[in-house]
C-alpha cells in the first residue's frame, strides 16, 4: 500500500459501509482493467482483489497489468475512500423524523461549513469523495446555485432505499441495504494557530443521513441496519421540528403566515424516533437502562423562522458566538452557546417536555441549538397534487429568498467537541 498510509490508523478504522474493521494487509483494492468486472458481491463492478505486486508508488497491480488506485472493504467489497484510511476520521449522524427537515439542514449546514470553516477558522473543508457525495451536491445546487433563483424549488423526500444507500450481496442469495455516507476532509490553514500541528489535528468525516422511516420502530433489519452507524458516531445530531407538534402550532397561531404551522398538518411522535434510537443505541454498545451515553448529543430545532415567535422573534446572529481574535481566526464561544441552550431547553421543557426527558435519559451531554436552515417560510407549489397522508399541498422554497441562520452551528459544535484542537474556542468558566 501507499508508504503514506498510517497502518496504526487503517487497523483501527471501520467500514464507512459496513463497520468491518480491517487490518492492512486484508484491504482489498479495485480492478482496473474493463475486462475485470465481475465482482462477486457489487453487481457490475470491478473485481476485487488481494494484491501480490505492487509499483514503486505503492499502487497495487491487477491480474491484467493494470495500475489500480481504489481500495475496498474485504467483507462488503464496497470503495473505502483514502481519506478514511489515511486520516483519523470523526463519524457523525443525523437522526430525525420523517419531514423534520433533515435534508434542507443537512444541505444548508454543508454549504455554510464550506466558507465558515475557511474564512473564519483556517480551517479547509473539501469533498473526499465527489462521487460519494453527489446527492449532496445535487441539493447545493438546487438551494444555492440554482439559476432560476425567483423559482419554486423542493429536495425531494429521502427514501428507503435511494442514492444514499448499496445494494450488496453480502452472501448467496442474502441482499444487504448498506448506508453510502457523505465523507469530507477536514485540514489547517497556514493561517490557523496551530498549523505546526496539522499533521496531528487533520481528520476525514463521515457523515450519515437516513430517511426518517428509517427510525421508526420495527425498520431496522439484519438485512437493512441502516442506522448502525449510530452506535459508533462521536456525535448524534437529532433533527427535531417543533412545527410537527401541535402545542407549538397552536402558541404560534395568528403570529406568522408560514404554512408548516396549519393546525391540520401531519403530527410524528418526535419522542418515540428519539427513543428507538436510544434503543438501536444501548442494545449495540450494551449499555444497561440506568447508563446514559457520554457523547454529545445535539437537539437541533430546525425551522426557527417558523416559530422564533415563541421567543419575540429574535434572529439569530453568528457574532453572539463566533468571536474573533488579534490574529484574525475566530473563536467558538462555548459558554454563550451554552447559555443559549439552557434558555431553549427552558422553552421546551415547558411546551414538550417529553423531547427534553427522552434526550437527557439517554445522554449526559446534550446541547439545544435553534437553526433556520433556509431563513424563510417556503410556499405552497400551484399546480402540484397533494402529499403526504393525510395530503397536503407540497411546499417550495425561493432560492432567492433563502437566508439560513445558524445552520453550521450544530455541526461547528460536533466538530469542536470531537476533534481537539481543529476549531479554537474560549476559555469556560469553572463554577466554584
Amino acid at each position: 500500500m501507499k508508504a503514506e498510509i498510517d497502518p496504526q490508523i487503517l487497523s483501527q478504522i471501520s467500514c464507512p459501509h459496513c463497520w468491518h474493521k480491517s487490518r492492512p494487509f486484508e484491504i482489498k483494492w479495485v480492478s482496473a482493467h474493463p475486462a475485470l468486472r465481475d465482482d462477486a458481491k457489487v453487481p457490475d463492478g470491478q473485481r476485487r482483489f488481494l494484491p501480490t505486486r505492487f509499483l514503486v508508488s505503492g499502487q497495487a497491480v491487477d491480474s491484467m497489468g493494470e495500475r489500480c488506485s481504489e481500495i475496498a472493504c474485504p467483507r462488503c467489497h464496497l470503495v473505502i475512500p483514502r481519506d478514511l484510511v489515511e486520516l483519523p476520521v470523526a463519524f457523525f449522524s443525523i437522526l430525525g423524523s420523517p419531514s423534520s427537515g433533515k435534508s434542507y439542514f443537512l444541505a444548508s449546514s454543508i454549504w455554510k461549513l464550506r466558507t465558515t470553516l475557511a474564512q473564519r477558522f483556517a480551517v479547509s473543508f473539501e469533498d473526499s469523495d465527489p462521487v460519494a457525495n453527489h446527492k449532496l451536491h445535487e441539493y447545493e445546487e438546487t438551494l444555492f446555485l440554482n439559476p432560476k433563483r425567483g423559482g419554486l424549488v423542493a429536495l425531494p423526500k429521502t427514501e428507503l432505499d435511494g442514492d444514499l444507500y448499496e445494494q450488496v450481496e453480502m452472501e448467496q442469495g442474502r441482499i444487504m441495504l448498506l448506508p453510502r455516507p457523505f465523507v469530507f476532509r477536514m485540514r489547517l490553514l497556514p493561517a490557523h494557530p496551530k498549523v505546526n500541528s496539522a499533521s496531528r489535528v487533520a481528520r476525514a468525516m463521515c457523515l450519515y443521513d437516513n430517511a426518517g422511516e428509517h427510525f421508526l420502530p420495527g425498520a431496522q433489519s439484519a438485512n437493512a441496519p441502516g442506522t448502525r452507524h449510530l452506535a459508533i458516531s462521536k456525535a448524534l445530531l437529532f433533527v427535531f421540528d417543533p412545527t410537527q407538534h401541535p402545542k407549538v402550532r397552536e402558541l404560534c397561531n395568528g403570529k406568522t403566515l408560514d404554512p408548516q404551522v396549519r393546525d391540520d398538518l401531519v403530527s410524528f411522535r418526535q419522542d418515540h424516533i428519539l427513543s428507538e434510537a436510544t434503543r438501536r443505541i444501548r442494545a449495540e454498545l450494551g449499555l444497561r437502562q440506568d447508563q446514559r451515553d457520554k457523547r454529545p448529543l445535539i437537539v437541533v430545532m430546525t425551522k426557527y423562522d417558523a416559530w422564533s415567535s415563541l421567543v419575540g422573534d429574535k434572529p439569530l446572529s453568528d457574532d453572539w458566538v463566533l468571536q474573533e481574535t488579534s490574529s484574525g481566526v475566530c473563536q467558538l464561544n462555548v459558554r454563550l452557546l451554552k447559555l443559549l441552550s439552557d434558555k431553549f431547553r427552558t422553552l421546551l421543557m415547558k411546551i414538550v417536555p417529553e423531547i427534553v426527558a427522552t434526550a437527557e435519559a439517554f445522554s449526559e451531554d446534550v446541547t439545544y441549538i435553534p437553526v433556520s436552515a433556509l431563513g424563510c417560510s417556503p410556499e405552497e407549489i400551484p399546480g402540484l397534487p397533494p402529499v403526504g397522508n393525510p395530503p397536503r399541498s407540497a411546499l417550495g422554497i425561493r432560492p432567492e429568498a433563502i437566508n439560513p441562520s445558524w445552520s453550521e452551528m450544530p455541526l461547528l459544535y460536533a466538530i469542536h467537541r470531537t476533534v481537539p484542537g481543529l476549531i479554537a474556542s474560549t476559555p469556560v468558566r469553572k463554577t466554584k
